[in-house]
């Protein structure tokens, strides 16, 4: 198993170069290229074994699932239109058989990238990748295959052994385990090495790198822990066909639901008011039914993101207007309005409606106060 030391001293290393910035306006600074995770020494060794050997070591390891934390860094916006780069990191999950992996989205901002299925943004099984940009977009399917010199596909030992030029450079220490270093190309042509434990050729440590921008360097390395756990990765539901706008109908099985406006509330009725520096939002929404089947609605199954705001539930405002769940029969039209309580200042906002076999994600962006100022606060002043 993989040393929290090792991962310490890796983190405690991160740590201290994601602060980077640039080193004066409109320059970049060189540290912000560096390898984030610095490798460990190498020494020759009399008893190194062949590339084909060690591969070989690796696919017949008992190694079935593992765990792993992505260390590297990838490009940033700079000022004047520079583009520079930032450490990230990221957990991620592997299956060796059926070469399945899932990587954890990043939400720096709350709300970004809310969990509004469970699952990942970074999804490969077999030879097939399913990518979205946030938890809130729809899907995109690849290959493998694919030229993507930023694939992390290739963190799965289960695709090493298509490995070409491989060769051992050596023998290598993680945290006391000893470890041969193997370096290869993958399908796609990208160089990478690998740090394999010599007692049971479990893999502790891969790394890339590939140039993009101006042939800028920019890495990624993964550290494998928590071998054979009970995991299973299958691929993502198809739900999700997007992000609508205000007015445009979302699909649904049995018809349609459409948001149809937005607006905020800082007063509130008779039954509830906004707490102190809150406010309501409110959607409009209108449901129809085509047929053959029924259609059943509730104002639970709406949830708001964004701006800080991460899955708002619907609450009972006292509107006499108010969605209440219901069954929409075949050629019906319902309309209602759904009621969510948020910070004052939250106005790129997106609600996500959940439905058997559909997503329903919807922009609900409100206009901006002029001067910035609150709309609430500035009511009550």
């Amino acid at each position: 198993m993989f040393a929290l030391v090792f991962a310490a001293v890796a983190l405690t290393t991160v740590c201290s170069q994601s602060t980077n910035h640039p080193a004066a306006f409109g320059q970049l600074s060189e540290a912000e290229f560096r390898q984030p995770l610095p490798e460990p020494p190498l020494h020759q060794s009399a008893r190194t074994p062949s590339a084909s050997d060690l591969l070989a070591k690796i696919a017949g390891s008992s190694m079935q699932t593992a765990e792993f934390q992505i260390v590297g860094i990838e490009p940033a916006p700079r000022l004047q239109g520079q583009i520079g780069a930032e450490v990230y990191r990221q957990d991620g999950k592997l299956v060796i058989k059926g070469r399945a992996l899932e990587i954890q989205p990043l939400d720096e901002y709350l709300g970004q990238n809310p969990d509004i299925d469970g699952r990942g943004n970074y999804v490969v099984i077999d030879s097939t990748v399913y990518k979205r940009g946030s938890t809130l977009s729809e899907w995109q399917l690849s290959s493998i295959g694919d030229l993507d010199v930023t694939s992390s596909a290739y963190i799965n030992p289960a695709t090493w052994a298509s490995m070409s030029a491989g060769r051992v450079l050596g023998e290598s220490s993680i945290n006391g385990s000893s470890t041969w270093v193997i370096e290869g190309a993958d399908e796609i042509g990208r160089q990478f090495r690998a740090w394999i434990r010599e007692s049971d050729g479990y893999p502790l440590r891969y790394t890339t790198s590939y140039v993009k921008v101006k042939g800028r360097t920019y890495y990624i390395n993964a550290l494998y822990q928590r071998f054979n756990t009970q995991l299973a990765i299958i691929p993502p539901l198809q739900s999700n066909h997007g992000i609508a706008r205000i007015g445009e109908p979302v699909k649904l099985d049995s018809g349609s639901v459409t948001v149809t406006d937005v607006a905020f509330d800082c007063l509130g009725t008779a039954i509830r008011r906004p707490a102190p520096k809150d406010k309501f939002v409110t959607i409009a929404l209108t449901f129809s039914d085509v047929g053959p089947d029924s259609l059943s609605i509730t104002p639970e199954a709406w949830r708001l993101y964004g701006d800080g705001t991460n899955g708002a539930s619907a609450i009972d405002a006292g509107n006499s207007s108010a969605l209440v769940p219901q069954v929409v029969e075949p050629v019906g039209r319902v309309s209602g309005l759904v009621t969510f309580e948020v910070a004052e200042d939250a106005y790129q906002l997106i609600t996500v409606g959940k439905f058997p076999d559909v997503t329903a994600v919807v922009s609900v962006f409100l206009p901006i106060y002029p001067n910035g100022q609150p709309p609430c606060s500035h009511l009550d002043g």
